[in-house]
């Protein structure tokens, strides 16, 4: 081989890797800069407090909004601790406790009140003893919930049908698809069609050090699929992105989609066949996990500013007893992986909003714009950060 020919192929290397080793270097060079202890925090709310921690609510992934009842839904699994599908914790015993959906009153939320909430209570529910919930969406015209189940059995979507003022939930149906074999997110876009997230292509479960592999190098693996219910043979992968994680819809065309190891949002034109034209990227400084949209067209984001401490709470939960007499034990349910969350408009572009460790591991923020309220939910958190704005 000629020196040309060498040189040419040098060249061509190095223009195809080179995007894709600087774009790793900014991600990992982040969770670097950003351990505990070496960034500078950020608190942009005028006032907060962290609810709900004596009632039992813990480990909550995700949070949906009723403004017009002033209500929120909230997906929590206190067996995290144990059972992390996505994590890669997999500890289980005969004392694993099962999530919940929690129905939250947020709309008296002052400091002199008591907080409502109820666990809302399952009819018809064959899973209800195998139950670790994850992501959820909400058809508000049929009052049908989806959410996604990462039982022991095997993931799945769980479909419910709500009803706020018995809070109950009366099982319609169970989705197991194989296209949907590591289901994080979901996004209802109404009639039983569905958006939903694979979080990754080796699933932590079966390959644990492909899944690592799949994380850290920002490889594609993750996608989205398109599903309608009425005719589940016809879904079809339409997007695929590094973790996908969380989504929400920016307007009736474009659907935003987290990237937790690529550390940014993705935009999609959604098409009339369901399927996804890529629009843009946005960088963000943390992984992020959920997303949500405010009644003002705001998308706001939570996730983790260091993912290596998130690993490292993730791995060490098991042990969490907080009556052991074992200090190791007790100090296994502290919570010390940091929270980011920030809101993206086109106007205003990227803003972070709160960067500390004050309330930990955050995953999913909502707002109620009228009510001047916001929520933050902790992976592995105890209670609800209810923010006044």
């Amino acid at each position: 081989m000629n020196v040309l020919m060498k040189a040419a192929l040098y060249a061509l290397a190095l223009a195809t890797l080179g995007p894709y080793g600087y774009e790793r270097y900014l991600t990992l060079s982040t969770i670097v800069a950003y351990r505990p202890g070496n960034y500078t925090p950020i608190d942009t709310f005028k006032s907060h407090d962290i609810r709900l921690r004596t009632a039992g609510v813990r480990n909550c992934e995700d949070v949906l909004l009723d403004e017009d009842l002033g209500v929120a839904i909230l997906s929590c699994d206190s067996g995290r601790d144990r059972w992390n599908t996505v994590m890669g914790t997999f500890s289980p015993d005969a004392s694993l406790e099962n999530g919940k959906l929690w129905l939250y009153d947020y709309s008296d939320t002052n400091s002199n009140a008591d907080d409502t909430i109820n666990p809302l209570a399952f009819r018809n529910f064959p899973n209800e003893n195998d139950f670790h919930p994850l992501g959820m969406d909400l058809d508000k015209e049929t009052s049908t919930l989806y959410v996604v189940n990462h039982a022991q059995g095997g993931s799945c979507i769980e479909v419910f049908l709500l009803e706020v003022n018995a809070k109950t939930l009366t099982h319609v149906q169970t989705i197991v698809h194989p296209l949907l074999h590591a289901p994080n997110s979901i996004e209802s876009i109404g009639g039983g069609r569905l958006y939903i997230t694979n979080d990754h292509m080796f699933r932590s479960r079966v390959f644990p050090v492909l899944s690592k592999i799949e994380t850290f190098s920002g490889l594609p693996g993750g996608t989205v699929v398109h599903i309608d219910l009425s005719r589940p043979e016809d879904a079809e992968i339409v997007a695929r992105v590094p973790f996908a994680n969380g989504m929400t819809r920016l307007n009736s065309t474009t659907l935003a989609v987290a990237s937790t190891s690529k550390a940014g949002l993705y935009l999609y034109d959604m098409q009339p066949d369901h399927s996804l034209k890529f629009k843009t990227w946005i960088r963000t400084p943390a992984a992020v996990d959920n997303l949500s949209i405010d009644s003002e067209g705001t998308i706001l984001m939570a996730g983790h500013p260091s993912a290596l401490e998130l690993m490292k709470l993730s791995k060490g939960r098991p042990l969490c007893n907080p009556n052991s007499e074992s200090e190791a034990e007790r100090l296994a349910c502290d919570c010390t992986a940091p929270s980011w969350v920030a809101q993206w408009s086109e106007e205003k572009g990227l803003e972070t909003l709160f960067h500390g460790s004050y309330f930990c591991s955050s995953s999913t923020m909502v707002r109620d714009v009228k009510r001047g309220i916001s929520m933050i939910s902790g992976l592995y958190e105890r209670g609800l950060m209810v923010i006044r704005e």
